[in-house]
């Protein structure tokens, strides 16, 4: 076993003032502090993107994300190789997940932190169930002690896939609705990241969504969905440290 809220006038650590332009939450995590990024704070490249975070916040570990399932633990700053999870007991580590439409989610505990990309197949591998165990299971924790932030990610209304979803995402009915033509779906990717963080064990008291739409308000925030050229491919981060 190994051994906050913010607001554009509050400071992360003394001497250090958050940076403009950052997304609000829409309720605080206990033991830690979260920033989400937006257009305003994201250069042409992720790498630049973190060195100025770095500059800013502190150190940040980071990940080249695969929209996998895999989790690393992590005590050192710098990028994790394919991975779309990462945690840590270390207090002076930020930690970063890179997002555009998929679902960011920030995690606090007593003892550990941690940040999940949760894309549709991240989702469907069962990457949420997956670091709540892990979190458990390093730190003995009870799934009551841990609390989850969702940030801002693409709406249902905004996300129509494949009719095949419906049989990937079986489970989860209420959160697919029909498309507009009879070969597609929307899926809440929002609501599944939820219903998971429920089924792992957390109290619903300790979960809090950000109801920003990546698609919708893509003039603060990037949209794989809505992005073209180079702009597509652009990502905001959202941070989390563990105080």
């Amino acid at each position: 076993m190994r051994i906050g809220v913010y607001n554009n006038e509050m400071m992360l650590t003394q001497n250090t003032p958050l940076p403009e332009d950052f997304l609000t939450a829409p309720k605080e995590l206990p033991y830690a502090q979260h920033v989400f990024g937006t257009r305003d704070n994201t250069y042409d490249n992720i790498d630049k993107t973190v060195r100025m975070f770095t500059e800013r916040l502190g150190p940040i570990a980071h990940m080249r994300q695969v929209h996998g399932n895999r989790i690393k633990y992590v005590e050192t700053s710098g990028v994790y190789e394919e991975c779309d999870a990462i945690f840590t007991d270390q207090k002076d580590l930020w930690l970063a997940v890179k997002t555009a439409d998929c679902v960011p989610i920030l995690v606090s505990s007593p003892v550990a932190v941690a940040v999940i990309h949760a894309g549709w197949r991240g989702l469907e591998n069962g990457i949420i169930g997956a670091m709540i165990d892990a979190l458990q299971t390093e730190f003995g924790l009870d799934s009551h002690e841990i609390h989850a932030l969702v940030g801002p990610c693409i709406s249902q209304q905004n996300y129509e896939v494949d009719g095949h979803f419906k049989e990937i995402f079986a489970e989860y009915p209420r959160h697919i609705s029909a498309g507009d033509t009879d070969d597609k779906v929307n899926l809440d990717l929002r609501g599944i990241a939820e219903q998971q963080l429920i089924e792992g064990g957390l109290m619903d008291l300790n979960i809090s969504i950000t109801p920003e739409c990546t698609f919708e308000n893509d003039e603060q925030l990037f949209s794989f969905r809505k992005g073209t050229g180079k702009e597509a491919h652009q990502r905001q981060l959202s941070l989390i440290k563990r105080t």
